[in-house]
């Protein structure tokens, strides 16, 4: 979603060096995203109950984990260069808006039901409303986007904002099982009240997927300072220790007879659970720094991937569920398939979607201006299909 190419603080000047293991990070959670839509939409029933099934979904869960993440680290790099713009309201914060403003589009235009607004005119579908506002994960990362944005501008010091973002991501962290005990709705409006927790359908709400997005964010100011002291190295290997410390912890404290008023569900509002997946990713994160840093290796094609997360993300669940599984292909294709198949189709539509983010990314660089065009025009055209149709 943003790029993160700036080791800089406050009052630095823009550094030329990119931290390309963020952009790998993004990258390899989009391939497995991928594999994890293919999974979910194609294999059958009967495969599900199998302990190569659990592992399986062990490891697509920390796709989203790893995204969110990401996402709250490259804010902080760009914020970096941008500090001080974004603290006084300046041009690089409202281009920073406008971003998120496309974003918020493109999330809620997904969910639109039946693409016509005379629809909603005479809605016939009772939880028609519920199922537009839902909370899927681009909502999740513009309002968690947005709840960092808040911080810098009221904290106003890296330093401050930092220890807010970490500090907060705890509270959210531990609120999680209370807040998924209450049924907001009826008391604040439902686009609000889905941000909170599921209600039935927000698959991202904001407790607990918004701390991801803070903890990344508190991350990378770590991770600049080392960059500033020269420490990158030593840092990283602080971060996968850490990471494994948190993930035994987590596993340990399961076994405690200590709860959280609330809900309980050691998979959607353990504390402990959301521990074990931040230790998984930090880990990753370490793993992927080193083999930037160590072996030089960063492969470009998911490098760009990871920079073109948004067009990847939509273009690919399209192509899956409205193409593959659409009513001229999905016939022919089949609507079920075993492991095999599976991760056959999820390498084709990873080999097209790194040749497509590659020549989108490439389009981007030689004609800015254009593609800029194209996408206002895009969401003229959005809004004129939905008010006409």
């Amino acid at each position: 979603m943003i790029s993160s190419d700036s080791t800089m603080t406050g009052g630095d000047r823009p550094s030329a060096t990119r931290h390309g293991f963020i952009d790998l990070l993004r990258g390899f959670a989009l391939i497995f995203m991928i594999e994890t839509h293919v999974v979910n939409a194609y294999l059958p029933e009967a495969y599900r109950s199998s302990q190569f099934f659990f592992w399986l979904s062990f490891v697509n869960g920390l796709v989203a984990p790893a995204f969110l993440f990401a996402t709250g680290f490259s804010v902080i790099l760009q914020a970096s260069r941008n500090w001080d713009s974004w603290l006084r309201f300046s041009l690089p914060f409202l281009r920073q808006m406008r971003r998120l403003g496309f974003i918020t589009l493109i999330a809620y235009y997904s969910h639109i039901q039946c693409f016509k607004l005379s629809c909603y005119l005479n809605p016939e579908q009772p939880d028609l409303w519920r199922k537009t506002l839902q909370v899927d994960i681009l909502q999740c990362i513009v309002a968690s986007l947005l709840v960092v944005h808040l911080l810098i501008v009221a904290l106003r010091k890296p330093i401050l904002t930092a220890w807010g973002a970490g500090l907060l991501a705890a509270v959210v962290t531990l609120l999680t099982p209370l807040v998924w005990s209450q049924d907001f709705t009826g008391r604040i409006p439902l686009g609000l009240a889905l941000f909170l927790n599921p209600h039935g359908v927000s698959l991202f709400p904001l407790f607990p997927w918004t701390c991801l997005v803070l903890s990344g964010s508190a991350a990378a100011f770590l991770f600049l300072k080392s960059v500033k002291a020269r420490h990158e190295i030593r840092h990283m290997r602080n971060v996968f220790l850490l990471g494994l410390i948190m993930i035994a912890g987590g596993l340990i404290g399961r076994g405690a007879p200590l709860t959280l008023p609330g809900h309980e569900s050691f998979y959607t509002t353990s504390p402990l659970y959301v521990m074990i997946r931040l230790g998984c990713v930090l880990v990753i994160v370490a793993l992927l720094a080193g083999l930037e840093k160590l072996a030089h290796l960063v492969p470009k094609s998911i490098q760009v991937a990871g920079q073109e997360s948004l067009l990847v993300y939509g273009v690919h669940l399209w192509l899956i569920f409205a193409v593959l599984r659409g009513k001229h292909v999905g016939p022919i294709l089949g609507l079920e398939a075993g492991y095999a198949k599976c991760f056959l189709l999820s390498a084709v539509v990873t080999v097209f979607m790194l040749w497509l983010a590659g020549w989108w990314h490439k389009l981007k660089r030689d004609y800015p201006t254009r593609v800029r065009h194209a996408q206002a025009t895009a969401v003229i055209i959005m809004i004129l299909v939905f008010v006409l149709r």
